[in-house]
């Protein structure tokens, strides 16, 4: 920019040099965003620390008090966008935040909204009301049965809210994979249980400690054959894989099979530390003279713990891969290999959605 041809007094130029540090300072928070592109998430999908921060988004509890009215709002600066008629260097910050309600609320499959309980910002604060149930002290058999049942129902809505919607289930296949997950839980939870009671241990809060891991034991093993049995058909059948430019090439079962056991593998790595943890912590809690004089305050603290390690847990399991996860051509099946896409270029990779 040009010097002014003028002398100015003093006073101006002090005027001047704080209106520089001012637009220093709004530059300096705005290169701090980054630019909206409408597809790629706010932080790095490359790297773990990336995709853990876009998921803390998504399972953000906050997000549980996103009005209908918020979600049109998020809906009409997304369509502004994709038009053109707003600037995202100007607008970043609204859009990664219209963003934000948009990926909590809405199935990226279906563009239908997800129904609040099963939208995975739900699953920290209704996970923290089961636990409450699955750590009873001292629990009867009709006690542990029921919220294994209501544990391993509530993950059926919400694998299924989640599943890739391009492959349907049919009403049969849900009922089997509910009934093999409620069997799976209910049963290693009455028979774990039996078995520790019958335990010679001496130690108190060792046998206490081993006896809080038989509920998680339990979640964790009937977790995994949830995903296994609710999304089965995904394995079978397969599911939507598409390029880069988002024109999909048919179902395949080989993505489908990939797509399953990542989120199984999520399941069970968000359940291992509320499995592993909690105890330790408690073991140590319980030694405090405080908890010793009021009892009654372990299970707040123990529900509290609970909270703290779902928190990062969750978006720390559900970041371990991608949820727009590739995949090599030369790994799918033979009538993936060698197509061309819209330039006549033959497609080396496919994209699809594992799903949550």
């Amino acid at each position: 920019m040009e010097q002014p041809s003028i002398n100015l007094n003093t006073s101006t130029n002090n005027s001047n040099s704080s209106n520089n540090n001012n637009t220093s300072t709004v530059s300096s928070k705005m290169s701090d965003i980054p630019l909206f592109d409408g597809h790629s998430g706010r932080f790095n999908n490359n790297t773990f620390m990336g995709r853990f921060q876009n998921f803390r988004d998504v399972t953000d509890p906050r997000s549980m008090f996103v009005s209908q009215v918020d979600l049109q709002k998020a809906k009409e600066l997304m369509e502004k966008f994709k038009k053109g008629s707003i600037d995202a260097k100007v607008e970043s910050e609204s859009l990664w935040k219209a963003k934000k309600v948009i990926d909590a609320t809405v199935h990226p499959d279906t563009g239908e909204t997800i129904p609040l309980p099963f939208r995975m910002c739900s699953f920290l604060p209704i996970n923290v009301i089961i636990c409450a149930g699955l750590i009873l002290p001292n629990p009867s058999i009709g006690t542990t049965i029921f919220w294994q049942w209501i544990n391993q129902s509530y993950n059926i809505a919400l694998n299924h809210a989640n599943r890739n919607a391009s492959n349907a289930m049919s009403n049969q296949q849900v009922a089997t994979a509910y009934l093999t997950a409620v069997g799976i839980s209910c049963s290693l939870a009455v028979g774990l249980g039996k078995a520790v009671d019958k335990l010679k241990i001496n130690n108190l809060s060792i046998h206490n400690g081993i006896r809080m891991l038989v509920p998680f034991t339990a979640v964790t093993t009937a977790g995994i054959a949830n995903v296994l049995v609710m999304r089965s058909n995904e394995m079978i059948t397969g599911i939507d894989i598409k390029d880069k430019d988002g024109n999909i090439y048919g179902k395949s079962a080989v993505a489908g099979k990939e797509a399953v056991l990542k989120v199984a593998a999520s399941r069970a790595a968000t359940s291992f530390p509320a499995l592993l943890l909690p105890p330790m912590v408690m073991s140590v809690v319980e030694k405090i003279s405080f908890i010793k004089k009021y009892p009654l305050a372990k299970m707040p603290i123990n529900l509290a713990v609970i909270a703290a390690i779902f928190n990062s847990s969750l978006p720390a399991a559900i970041a371990m891969f991608p949820q727009e996860s590739s995949i090599s051509a030369s790994d799918l099946e033979p009538q993936f290999r060698d197509l061309k896409d819209k330039n006549g270029n033959i497609i080396k990779e496919f994209i699809y959605n594992k799903g949550l």
